[in-house]
């Protein structure tokens, strides 16, 4: 049974992406086949998936079986307050768009896309400029986000006056409203198998989804979903995408324990310290990082300006988690040190992509536009980084004496007052 179970895993693998071999994961397999009408075990499964007259409807149903649906109004509020609402309207409208354009991939159950759509309403008035395409791998799933019904878990987090503008209400649930419904659009989308949407999208979010994903995968669906974004386009990943961590991941994102190896480390060399304590700064987790010595070498060999061997050890490390923003940060510095703007902009890019929030990189971003002469988008990445800088803002919490932010924010501020005015 075992034998067959990982046989049935590699076509869910093969077929949508997501990753079920490990004892917890085969049983989470286990679990989908009971969930069938009628339940089957897995060879029964491999049987009717090789059907040639019902084979794709049975291995549709078994996606959708084993598929999680676990969403709420406003996840992650702190990377949707991100979202600069009336810039992403003027860059579509330089771009030749009426309005925004947004798609929602891996939407689920819908509560993310109709978040989008109340938030667009609040920066850009009733009735906003937008178009927003919202697809899963689900029927069902898409079938539930179209009727717009939610119950009080999924709107837990949807301020009271949000409610009264946005919702109306069914008995104990509450309905998406119909201004809202006319803003959006729902399709059923295979993120591995199908081609990505012909349009050309201001807004691209794919958030909790790639942490089904093998690293190769998830390099393929990213480099996909980035070819979707107009100039100027925003493409935001999510959380659990980036702290739930690959098993081959070299960061830990929690405080080590006494006696766990990470306090069991060999002192590190002066160099490394400084990388290290110069990394702390400027990351964005609430947890204490401790780092290996991947990016510790990586952070040591860019400090002394060995920016090759920076760059093949965050290679190495992006070829086994492709959603480490930290090593998209160090490559993309040690390439723009090197001269080469246009890759520093491209891994500057994945890590505000993975962590919209990650000042330093719009900073950084910013420098590498400035050098490729792309004014319009060097302006776009300083202002990303001051709005994330705001005294207020959370992460100022987060970040450590290292880093000047003072200074970072003069910068950012004298490079946009030097840039000419559109």
């Amino acid at each position: 049974m075992s034998e067959r179970l990982e046989q049935l895993a590699d076509l869910v693998r093969e077929r949508s992406g997501i990753v079920l071999h490990g004892p917890q994961r085969i049983n989470s397999l286990s679990a989908a086949l009971a969930k069938l009408d009628p339940p089957v075990d897995a060879a029964g499964a491999l049987r009717a998936a090789r059907n040639p007259t019902t084979g794709e409807a049975f291995v549709a149903s078994l996606l959708e079986a084993v598929a999680v649906h676990e969403t709420f109004f406003f996840r992650q509020r702190e990377d949707l307050d991100a979202i600069d609402w009336p810039t992403l309207l003027a860059n579509a409208r330089a771009d030749g768009s009426e309005g925004v354009r947004v798609w929602v991939a891996g939407c689920s159950t819908g509560e993310e896309a109709w978040t989008l759509a109340i938030l667009a309403s609040e920066a850009l008035g009733a009735s906003p400029p937008l178009a927003l395409l919202a697809t899963d791998l689900s029927a069902a799933a898409l079938r539930r986000a179209e009727r717009g019904r939610y119950g009080g878990r999924s709107v837990r987090q949807v301020e009271a006056p949000l409610r009264e503008r946005h919702f109306g209400r069914d008995g104990a649930h509450l309905l998406v409203g119909e201004p809202l419904r006319r803003l959006a659009a729902f399709r059923r989308h295979n993120l591995v198998t199908d081609a990505t949407p012909v349009e050309r999208f201001d807004l691209v979010l794919c958030r909790n989804v790639l942490i089904y994903f093998d690293p190769p995968t998830v390099e393929r669906v990213v480099e996909r979903l980035e070819g979707t974004l107009a100039p100027g386009g925003m493409l935001l990943l999510g959380a659990a995408d980036r702290l739930c961590r690959l098993p081959s991941s070299r960061v830990s994102r929690h405080p080590a324990q006494a006696g766990d190896p990470a306090r069991r480390q060999a002192p590190a060399s002066p160099a490394a310290t400084t990388a290290t304590r110069r990394w702390r700064a400027v990351h964005r987790d609430d947890e204490p990082v401790v780092l290996d010595g991947a990016m510790a070498t990586a952070l040591a060999a860019a400090d002394a300006g060995r920016l090759d061997d920076a760059i093949a050890v965050t290679e190495r490390v992006l070829a086994a988690d492709p959603l480490d923003a930290d090593a998209h940060f160090v490559r993309g510095i040690a390439h723009l040190g090197s001269g080469d703007a246009a890759t520093a902009a491209g891994s500057l890019r994945r890590a505000l992509y993975v962590d919209p929030g990650f000042a330093l990189a719009a900073f950084q971003l910013g420098r590498a536009y400035d050098a490729l002469g792309d004014e319009p988008a060097a302006r776009r990445a300083y202002l990303q980084a001051l709005r994330t800088l705001a005294p207020g803002h959370d992460r100022q919490q987060r970040l450590v004496a290292d880093i000047d932010l003072a200074d970072v924010a003069a910068a950012c501020g004298a490079r946009l007052a030097a840039l000419p005015r559109r």
